[in-house]
């Protein structure tokens, strides 16, 4: 009678996460590396296969946290100069505008990347939603930096600056992200700048509209007639 051979182990699980996704996200080096050497920072995140929810609870929303703090400390404890020793600070006002600052940022990443995701083939680029996300979560890099800025609600050119630098970035990666051919790049790359642009009037907009409906009314007085 023939004696069954004992069953070989099973083989070990390999890991085929690459050292990056084992360490997840390094904020303070993502961000340094696109602000600095964006070409390469992108063939590294070329590399990596974070999804967008990672993305978004790992990177964007810590970086959001510069801007939220400095929002609700500029426009709820200094406030605007009104003159006379008078200042529009408002603590009600601060919350708000730090939640609507949030949901604001947000809200233009996630359109960015839809506008660079939709319009891609029509310029020879890939139609890849995570590429896509990528390059706008990551690009606004800058803007997330510069948010550091409305701790001081009379800096806001130093927010605008910054802002503007993420153009650079986005540019960038444009060919490594999305493969666009390079003779259609500069007029791929004008349509999304114009696409953000409307975007960022259209939030900017009804963020002002939301913040004013929250800020306290002034009150009236009955002016003094005695004589």
């Amino acid at each position: 009678m023939d004696q069954q051979q004992p069953k070989p182990p099973p083989p070990p699980v390999q890991n085929t996460a690459t050292p990056s996704q084992n360490r997840g996200i390094n904020v303070i080096d993502r961000a340094k590396n696109i602000l600095i050497t964006p070409k390469t920072e992108w063939s590294v995140i070329e590399n990596e296969k974070f999804s967008n929810p990672v993305i978004l609870t790992s990177y964007i929303l810590p970086m959001l946290l510069i801007g939220a703090v400095a929002t609700f400390i500029g426009q709820g404890l200094i406030g605007v100069n009104m003159g006379l020793g008078g200042s529009s600070a408002d603590v009600t006002t601060g919350l708000v505008s730090m939640l609507v600052f949030v949901g604001h940022s947000i809200v233009r990443v996630f359109g960015i990347a839809a506008a660079i995701d939709v319009l891609g083939p029509s310029f020879g680029a890939e139609k890849n939603w995570i590429r896509s996300f990528q390059l706008s979560a990551y690009s606004l890099t800058a803007a997330y930096v510069g948010s550091l800025f409305l701790v001081f609600p009379a800096l806001w050119i130093l927010v605008l600056l910054c802002t503007l630098y993420s153009l650079y970035p986005l540019y960038t990666g444009l060919p490594i992200l999305k493969k666009t051919p390079a003779d259609k790049q500069i007029a791929y790359f004008a349509v999304i700048l114009i696409v953000t642009v409307l975007l960022t009037i259209l939030l900017g907009i009804l963020e002002k509209e939301i913040i004013r409906a929250f800020q306290p009314k002034p009150k009236f007085t009955l002016p003094n007639f005695n004589f």
